[in-house]
Parts: structure tokens; C-alpha cells; sequence
């Protein structure tokens, strides 16, 4: 007697936290799993009726799924057992995948796209949702297997793109980004791990030195000693970019994010509390008194512990992450443009942008002879090699400098 099931894999947990949803086939006391390309938490699956729970943010989409995927499997099954042959729960398992996994690779990328959107991760999804659209453009009506996706097909897809004259980076993105989805692939059993198309072709060639964006100590000054009028679109663009500098390099996103319950005191100190929007990195830092005078600045205007501390959002009309997330796009726009009308002021030659304050707070400090360990630790990198990406070249004077030390 054989059967088929459909559960939740607890033994194995995925890279997002989450569980895999596997069919299971039991036949002679031996049993064999295999993945139908989705995972779930714990806490959102219903252990009894082996189905995700009704608060689960795609419960009828789920449901259909595995309904159709245990049909599909106890019809394998049993056209088996017509057959009046010896089988193993392997020979159901073996039928049964040349069956179900015909995922394409538009239709994962719509589950990971569904997905992220379901949970806030609205930036991610946008960075899937650009990799879709490429592909689709370069393959038209043509479907797309996983199974399709080898380094002849990748070397024809970087010429193309090359030919619509994309930059290096750009198409970095692009092959990261499906990189990442031939991972979740694999992960979640849809491709076996021999069929990595990356295992032969690296993307370590597409990707330019990354610019340096960092200004001098002196132009920061300049900025910070523009006088602007309070309550005005270019005030708040120089005030973002003052408080990002004092405060470790805030990200923009992350600045905009924090809200006045973030900030507690501690003795005579200001600690800020977050959590980093692109890594979920918990962050704490104590904040220098010049970013303490520029939040001050907003106290009478947003105070409230739900409240934004900077006037980019408003918590009682931007709640849902895709309104937070269309508002943050635009009011960046507005921000960059109101930093370069800034520079223009203050006479730097400089392209600002909201992440010069970033690239700028990183490199100051290493001018500083502050170890790139403890600016990686300030700034939430996960590692030391990211931060060597923020930080600037340094002056000939300096290394002539660190010469004299010899």
C-alpha cells in the first residue's frame, strides 16, 4: 500500500526562515519527499489539516496549489498501481517530479515577486519584477525551463544586453538577481544543485569598480553652513543629509523610517534603535549632539512615539508598505535634487546624492586612521569587504603621510 501527502518539511529550514512544502510518498515502510516549489512559516501552517493557516497573507493561492499538487500525486500513483508492477516509493518520487516541476521560470519569479510583496519587502520585489521584464523582452512569447538556463544561454543573454547597450552594473543586477532565483530554485528542490548554470560562468566580470561618491570634510562644512529657511523642501534635504552623516551613515530609506519611538535616553544620551530596512540588522547608536540639534529641530512639528521623526512620511496616511514605498521613491527624487540645487549653493563640484553622506561618514573616518573593522561594525555591513566599497581613494598627502611613519 502506498500513499501521498502533502506536509510541512520541518527538518530542513530555508535561507527566509521559512519551511519547505513537500509531497510526502510513504510505500513499504520507506518514505521519500519531494518539494512543490513553495515554503511556509510554522507559525502560518496548520499542522493538523497539513495547510496553511487562513491569516496566511496567500492562503487561497497556496491552498489551490497544494490541492492540485496532491491530486497530481495520487494520480501518479495509482495509474503506478494499475500497472500490476514492483515499485519503491523512489519510482513514485522519480514519476511523479517529471510531473510537477514544470515550474517555468516566469511563473517562479511571479510566487517570489507575490511574495515579497505579501511581507513589505516591496524594493526586493521590484528588483525580481526588472529581471522578469528583461527576460521577457529578450525571449518574447518563448517559455523559460530552468532546466533551459545554462552558460550558453547566459553568455547570449549578457551579448544581448550588451547589444541594448546596458552598462556593466546594470547587468550585474540582473544576473545576481537571477543567480539568486536559480538558488531559491535549488533550495526549494525545483533544480538539483548539479544543474547550476553559475557553477560555470561567473558574473564577476560584468561589474565595474564601483564609484566613489564621498566629498571632502570641507564640503561637508560648506553644505551644513548653507543658510536655508526652515519648514522648506531644501532645509529637510540638508538636514537628511547632516543627520545620515552624524549618524553613522543612516541610509536614506532608514532615516525616513524612524520614528521618535526609536530614540531613548539614556542617562544624558540619545541612542537610536533600528532595525536596518536592507539587512534587518539590529543598530544602536549614540548620537553625536549635532544630530541630536537637528532632530530637535522637528520635535514641535512630528513628536509622538508612532510619529516619523523627519516630515518624509505620515503615519496616519502612509501605512501600507507599497504607499510607504511609491511615497519614499518620490520623496527620494525630490531629496537629490534638492542636494544638487545644495551644492550649487555652496560652490562644490560635487554630484551629491543621498548616499554621499554614507560614502562620506565611512571615508572620513578612514582618513582618520579608524580601522575599516569598526566603520563596517558602525555602518551594519556584514562584512569588512563591503565597507571597502564606501571607502574613497586616499589623497597623495595622506600616503605621503603614512610614509613618514615608516
Amino acid at each position: 500500500m502506498a500513499s501521498a501527502s502533502v506536509v510541512l518539511y520541518k527538518s530542513k529550514k530555508l535561507k527566509n526562515g521559512e519551511h519547505p512544502i513537500m509531497i510526502r510518498i510513504i510505500k513499504d515502510r520507506q518514505t521519500k519527499y519531494l518539494a512543490v516549489g513553495h515554503s511556509c512559516n510554522q507559525e502560518l501552517w496548520d499542522m493538523k489539516k497539513e495547510m496553511p493557516k487562513r491569516k496566511h497573507p496567500l492562503f487561497t493561492e497556496l491552498t489551490l496549489l497544494i490541492e492540485a499538487k496532491k491530486a497530481e500525486a495520487n494520480k501518479v500513483l495509482l495509474n503506478i498501481e494499475n500497472e500490476n508492477i514492483s515499485f519503491s516509493s523512489q519510482d513514485v518520487k522519480t514519476k511523479l517530479a517529471k510531473k510537477i516541476n514544470k515550474l517555468s521560470v516566469f511563473e517562479f519569479l511571479d510566487q517570489i515577486i507575490k511574495e515579497l510583496k505579501a511581507v513589505g519587502k516591496i524594493g526586493n520585489s521590484r528588483v525580481y519584477n526588472d529581471l522578469r521584464r528583461v527576460l521577457k523582452l529578450y525571449l518574447g512569447d518563448r517559455k523559460l525551463q530552468f532546466t533551459d538556463i545554462k552558460k550558453s544561454f547566459l553568455t547570449k543573454f549578457e551579448q544581448h544586453l550588451k547589444t541594448e547597450g546596458l552598462n556593466p552594473n546594470t547587468m550585474s543586477v540582473y544576473f545576481r538577481t537571477l543567480r539568486a532565483t536559480i538558488n531559491k530554485a535549488i533550495d526549494q528542490e525545483i533544480l538539483g544543485k548539479g544543474e547550476n548554470p553559475f557553477s560555470d560562468y561567473s558574473i564577476s566580470h560584468l561589474k565595474n569598480e564601483t564609484e566613489k561618491r564621498a566629498i571632502s570634510k570641507e564640503d561637508v562644512r560648506k553644505i551644513e553652513n548653507i543658510p536655508t529657511t526652515a519648514n522648506t523642501k531644501l532645509s529637510l534635504a540638508q538636514d537628511f543629509f547632516m543627520f545620515s552623516y552624524y549618524s553613522s551613515g543612516t541610509n536614506f530609506q532608514d532615516v525616513a523610517l524612524m520614528k521618535w519611538k526609536n530614540l531613548k535616553i539614556v542617562q544624558e544620551d540619545i541612542i537610536m534603535d533600528y532595525l536596518r530596512s536592507k539587512t534587518g540588522k539590529k543598530m544602536t547608536i549614540k548620537l553625536p549632539p549635532k544630530a541630536v540639534d537637528i532632530i530637535n529641530k522637528y520635535k514641535s512639528l512630528t513628536y509622538g512615539p508612532e510619529n516619523y521623526i523627519f516630515p518624509f512620511l505620515d503615519s496616519q496616511r502612509h501605512i501600507k508598505p507599497m504607499t510607504i514605498a511609491n511615497r519614499l521613491k518620490k520623496t527620494l527624487r525630490e531629496v537629490n535634487l534638492n542636494l544638487k540645487e545644495l551644492c550649487s549653493f555652496a560652490g562644490v563640484d560635487e554630484k551629491l546624492t543621498s548616499y554621499v553622506a554614507r560614502h562620506t561618514f565611512a571615508t572620513t573616518l578612514k582618513k582618520s586612521f579608524v580601522s575599516t573593522a569598526i566603520i563596517s561594525e558602525m555602518m551594519g555591513h556584514k562584512s569588512e569587504a563591503i565597507t571597502q566599497i564606501y571607502l574613497d581613494s586616499f589623497d597623495d598627502s595622506v600616503k605621503y603621510d603614512a610614509s613618514l611613519n615608516l
